[in-house]
């Protein structure tokens, strides 16, 4: 995968190393609705990418988070589509960590996203992981996701982006078919699965098509 990495350090001289793709998918969203639970929303172009933005949280590096900018380039087709109510959030990136990598608040977060001067470069990494089933405890109460302003924020371990990155590739074997709407989709919200403080966040897959059922229902 081709990525940037911003080298900034906040305020005291911490420093943070900013993943960000070179080219974001501009299929993909993420949304939440009034009781809290949080959704990525794409088509099998937007999973196949989030397939490899995963595969890359599992083998991040000390300092190091993802943020993946929402480009999303279907919103006149979401809003006759979805007619979302205002309190229905629509998010503009989605930032990953990894625990044993990095402890982090959201503040901390947001503040290294706005700061203006860092040094750049440009790099390629490898985006493979295990596709053998992942058992529950290794999972359990690992998951962490949660919002701050417009920023989402999805936090956990290594098997925990494995086992994201490989319900990515399922709903990435969707293609790119309406037919497919809403009624494939992957779940990361189960109570095992998700630490106290997160009911997580589910995988829908949506290509512009005919609305059939709400998932804010």
């Amino acid at each position: 995968m081709d990525i940037i990495i911003r080298q900034v350090f906040l305020p005291g001289g911490r420093e943070v190393n900013i993943l960000l793709p070179e080219k974001p998918c501009p299929d993909i969203t993420a949304i939440d609705n009034p009781l809290g639970y949080y959704f990525l929303l794409s088509n099998g172009t937007g999973y196949a990418a989030l397939t490899e933005v995963f595969a890359l949280a599992t083998l991040l590096g000390k300092d190091e988070l993802i943020y993946y900018p929402l480009e999303f380039a279907h919103m006149e087709a979401y809003k006759k589509e979805w007619n979302p109510p205002e309190y229905m959030k629509l998010f503009k990136g989605v930032a990953i960590f990894n625990f044993n990598a990095i402890k982090i608040s959201a503040r901390d977060i947001a503040a290294a996203l706005e700061i203006k001067t860092y040094n750049k470069e440009k790099q390629s990494r490898r985006t493979d992981f295990a596709k053998e089933y992942i058992d529950i405890w290794k999972i359990k109460r690992k998951l962490t996701v949660k919002s701050a302003g417009k920023l989402l924020i999805i936090s956990g371990y290594r098997e925990t982006f494995t086992s994201m990155a490989q319900s990515c590739a399922r709903l990435s074997k969707c293609g790119d078919d309406a037919e497919c709407n809403f009624e494939a989709h992957e779940h990361h919200d189960w109570d095992e699965e998700n630490t106290a403080k997160s009911i997580g966040i589910s995988f829908h897959y949506w290509h512009n098509g005919e609305d059939r059922q709400s998932i804010t229902d």
